[in-house]
């Protein structure tokens, strides 16, 4: 009988960084066991992680969603995630890794707030496919970067930041999400707001499940609260709350052998059946029937 898988592995940023523990640029092939004994396997990641696939083929299952990948693909993975590589031939690309600390995607900045919505979004990740002359500005970032790593010259840290912040900038211009804000969006008040509303969801998902929970900690009024989400995500407060709980939901239900009972606890349910009634309302399935249909998923070749 094969062991019951009852947790999802995290694997740190220091595993991957042979120079630098907060901040990694690497060939796919050059990044050794580490990685490649993470290949088929679910995990979560301590760090922000950015892979372009530039030739091959794979399966790159996100939280519980497949993504079947060819050449030229960008992914964004926030801390947390769980992503799970498949690969079915060689594949060559970069993965480009770092701490929070090393970039603060989650301080309070405009920039900063347009760059993290590449990480923090309603769909929870991003994926980004370039054009050929798009193709060859990213490449010439990414060489950059691993210059400056190698080289080590002074002021080094200062250039990969620039570098990084240009590397973001350019993906969302790719991905378009910044050419129609409207000038409400750039009010720095609320996207102070907001993205400490996110920050916040990440730390207390299990514990707190009310919008009035977490106005209270912004020391804000809830209606207040959920009018900012709305105007700079297009949802409401109650529904990142509720999507972050029901995605937590998924990744143990698509990648552990865990009950829904004991996810139920583990989410901060005291009630299993008011879990399963809750999880139901919101995705259409119970349970049962999402661990089900993703086995079948799963499996299918």
């Amino acid at each position: 009988m094969a062991e019951k898988r009852e947790n999802i592995g995290i694997v740190s940023l220091p595993a991957y960084a042979n120079i630098d523990p907060t901040f990694v640029v690497s060939g796919l092939c050059e990044l050794g066991n580490t990685f490649f004994s993470q290949v088929g396997v679910p995990h979560r990641h301590d760090f922000y992680t950015i892979y372009w696939i530039k030739k091959g083929k794979l399966l790159h299952t996100i939280d519980t969603v497949i993504h079947e990948v060819k050449k030229n693909t960008l992914f964004f993975l926030a801390p947390g995630q769980v992503h799970n590589l498949q690969m079915s031939e060689r594949v060559d690309g970069y993965m480009i890794a770092f701490q929070d600390a090393f970039m603060c995607l989650k301080d309070q900045t405009q920039i900063s707030g347009i760059n993290s919505g590449l990480f923090f979004n309603n769909q929870f990740s991003s994926i980004i496919t370039p054009n050929a002359e798009q193709a060859m500005d990213i490449e010439a970032i990414v060489r950059l970067m691993q210059k400056e790593l190698t080289m080590r010259e002074p002021e080094y840290e200062t250039a990969l930041h620039g570098l990084l912040r240009y590397f973001l900038v350019l993906a969302s211009r790719i991905k378009g999400e910044n050419l129609a804000i409207s000038p409400e969006q750039h009010a720095v008040h609320n996207s102070s707001i907001f993205l400490k509303f996110k920050n916040l969801i990440e730390e207390k998902y299990q514990e707190l499940k009310t919008v009035s929970d977490y106005a209270a900690i912004l020391h804000i009024k809830p209606v207040l609260l959920n009018e900012i989400s709305k105007q700079l995500s297009g949802i409401t407060a109650g529904e990142h709350i509720r999507n972050r709980v029901i995605l937590e939901a998924q990744r143990y239900l698509y990648n552990t052998d865990l009950t829904a009972k004991e996810i139920a606890y583990k989410l901060g349910f005291d009630d299993p059946h008011y879990f399963s009634r809750f999880f139901k309302k919101y995705t259409t399935q119970s349970p049962s029937e999402f661990k089900e249909a993703s086995r079948i998923i799963s499996h299918q070749p």
